[in-house]
């Protein structure tokens, strides 16, 4: 599969190719920079660390030093079930950690030969996300409950911004409270986490397809366009001119 690759799913951005090393930013998403490589250069907080993989806590103002390495870089929700057991288990006292090389030595092993043939994306996706669960010892719930798929598919439909959570909770015969407890329990984000999300993948679906920035935001149900700008780049530290600025060259895949 042709690099570079692009991912974008409900709690993850996730990024496969090489980069220009960026200045200092911060965002918030919790950042999992694992080199194909030699080791890349992290700054923060006036040190310096070098790894062939490193996490990155939310909100922790850092510079990434890739040069010309080809990278896996992952953003993940701190609020989905993942990133809150990667936070728990590697940063709970530190900004940014060196990851266990076993653990990257064996997605490195499972990843390129992906990379290098004519696999499916969701292939990819899957070991990347499989090496996160595995990371962050989070069990995976095979089968959801009616009632979470029933609202599930409700949010993949037009008008959805619109509703509440009153609105899905009354949908299903649910209380408010009994709904967001297990949604979170079964999809592993919080239910107006993953409306956000929702927002924001189909903003950058119709970016994808060809819309300029100001008719996606509005069609994904964000008041106007600096609202639109001003999430994206609260989560991912860059601004969404990113995409239209490389959609010529980047593969990007919507799940």
């Amino acid at each position: 599969m042709q690099l570079p690759i692009l991912f974008l799913s409900a709690g993850y951005f996730i990024y496969i190719g090489r980069a220009i090393d960026t200045v200092v930013h911060e965002h918030h998403a919790i950042q999992i920079a694992v080199s194909f490589d030699d080791e890349i250069e992290v700054l923060s907080s006036g040190s310096v660390i070098k790894s062939k993989a490193i996490i990155i806590n939310s909100d922790e103002p850092h510079e990434c030093r890739t040069r010309t390495n080809t990278f896996l870089l992952i953003n993940i929700d701190p609020e989905c079930k993942i990133g809150i057991n990667l936070r728990e288990t590697y940063l709970s006292d530190q900004k940014v950690v060196t990851l266990p090389e076993a653990a990257v030595g064996e997605l490195l092993d499972d990843l390129k030969p992906l990379l290098g043939s004519d696999t499916t994306p969701d292939r990819i996706f899957d070991t990347i996300l499989q090496f996160l669960r595995g990371l962050s010892d989070t069990d995976v719930k095979e089968v959801l409950d009616d009632r979470v798929a029933k609202v599930l598919k409700v949010l993949k439909e037009p008008g959805y911004e619109s509703l509440k959570i009153e609105d899905l909770s009354a949908l299903v015969h649910l209380s408010p409270s009994r709904l967001i407890h297990l949604f979170t329990t079964q999809v592993g984000i919080p239910i107006r986490k993953y409306v956000l999300w929702a927002r924001l993948l189909a903003a950058l679906q119709c970016i994808i397809d060809g819309c300029n920035i100001t008719d996606a935001a509005l069609e994904a149900g964000f008041s106007d366009t600096p609202h639109f700008n001003r999430t994206f780049k609260r989560m991912f530290g860059q601004a969404p001119s990113l995409l239209l600025k490389n959609d010529q060259i980047i593969q990007v895949y919507v799940r």
